[in-house]
């Protein structure tokens, strides 16, 4: 019993032994007074909040480990609330002073130093490159010339930028300093990049819900890229009987499908420059058709829209997210060419793309 009482001490031991204090104090902007603001974690689990008085707010708690946290506060919106995201943070023990200006840790320990160095130089880079486009606009250059130069000067600072992500989560793999540079590079990283990073971080940043999210994206984007076969989708016909993907793809034709959704302008715009003109170019044609596919969007809405716009290609609608999920797209509109075997043949393509793919297929 002696035993087995020193064995239960030794692990509560272990378990507290990382845990630690916090403080995280900053100043707010005057139209902050009042105002409740909120910390997050890294899985965005509210974990405290704290009102705004005379102009200074403190968060005060225990944590079992450091972990990469924001700090908002929540608006009302038309249809329900929303938190805005102020300033970010490492929680880490001992007090954390807030620059609310830069909205970052102005002093704090080993994890917020290095955060604040890394995000502090990548402002830098972004203010300087913003002095190089005002002074580009300065310049007598023609229209086409200026694009040009403008197209350089911010393909490098991405690029860059990049690059610089990246080394700080292979530098910080197992920290909540790599955590925050692995959210800002699964925006702008390829699949096969964010394999590579994905591949080395440690098991508790892979255990994250973005991080778990963004995975299974990659992978969906993977398993249904160009040269892979389609997979199917449910949703509804007009009449709100059932309609799948496969009543249209994999039967012998080329089919253009575009991921849509009543209220998204980019779509709109897609459809009526690209989409109609295809469609009244190809309408006789046996081998091809189009096919609008409505995702995250409501059947009325959907169906409102076809009538209003004038849309006279076969829909399947009240798809919800089933597309996305399994086509590991966030954006739409999304316009995938299949050929007459059910093979992807391109994806996420827009605009002079589609009408080039097309004829290409056609020819």
């Amino acid at each position: 019993m002696k035993s087995l009482l020193i064995s239960a001490m030794v692990m509560l031991s272990a378990t507290t032994a990382s845990a630690f204090d916090y403080v995280v104090t900053g100043n707010a902007a005057p139209e902050m007074e009042g105002k409740m603001f909120y910390l997050l974690d890294d899985n965005s689990n509210l974990v405290d909040s704290t009102k705004v008085t005379a102009g200074k707010f403190k968060f005060q708690g225990n944590a079992d480990k450091a972990y990469y946290g924001r700090i908002g506060f929540k608006e009302n919106i038309e249809g329900g609330v929303r938190t805005n995201y102020i300033a970010e943070l490492i929680v880490e023990p001992g007090t954390i002073e807030m620059d609310m200006n830069k909205r970052m840790p102005a002093k704090g320990g080993e994890l917020n130093t290095k955060f604040a160095s890394l995000w502090g130089g990548v402002m830098a880079k972004q203010n300087a490159v913003m002095k190089q486009l005002e002074a580009l606009q300065k310049d007598s250059l023609d229209q086409e010339t200026m694009m040009q130069k403008r197209n350089e000067i911010v393909n490098a600072f991405y690029q860059d930028f990049g690059t610089t992500v990246k080394n700080a989560i292979l530098e910080n793999k197992d920290n909540a300093v790599g955590v925050s540079a692995l959210r800002q590079y699964s925006q702008l990283c390829t699949p096969e990049e964010w394999q590579e990073v994905y591949a080395v971080v440690s098991p508790d940043i892979k255990n994250l819900d973005f991080v778990k999210e963004q995975n299974n994206k990659v992978n969906n984007i993977l398993r249904t890229s160009v040269g892979k076969k389609f997979i199917d989708v449910e949703g509804k016909n007009i009449d709100g009987t059932v309609a799948h993907l496969s009543d249209y793809v994999g039967k012998g034709k080329y089919v253009l499908v575009d991921y849509w959704a009543s209220w998204c302008g980019p779509c709109r715009r897609e459809a009526k420059e690209t989409l109609i003109p295809l469609y009244e170019k190809y309408k006789d044609d046996d081998r091809f058709t189009i096919l609008g596919v409505a995702t995250w969007d409501e059947a009325d809405e959907t169906k409102k829209a076809i009538n209003r716009l004038g849309y006279k290609w076969p829909q399947i609608i009240d798809a919800g997210t089933a597309p996305s999920d399994t086509y590991g797209f966030s954006g739409i509109p999304m316009i995938m060419l299949f050929g007459p075997d059910g093979t992807i043949l391109a994806r996420d393509i827009r605009g002079e793309e589609i009408v080039n793919k097309v004829a290409e297929c056609l020819k």
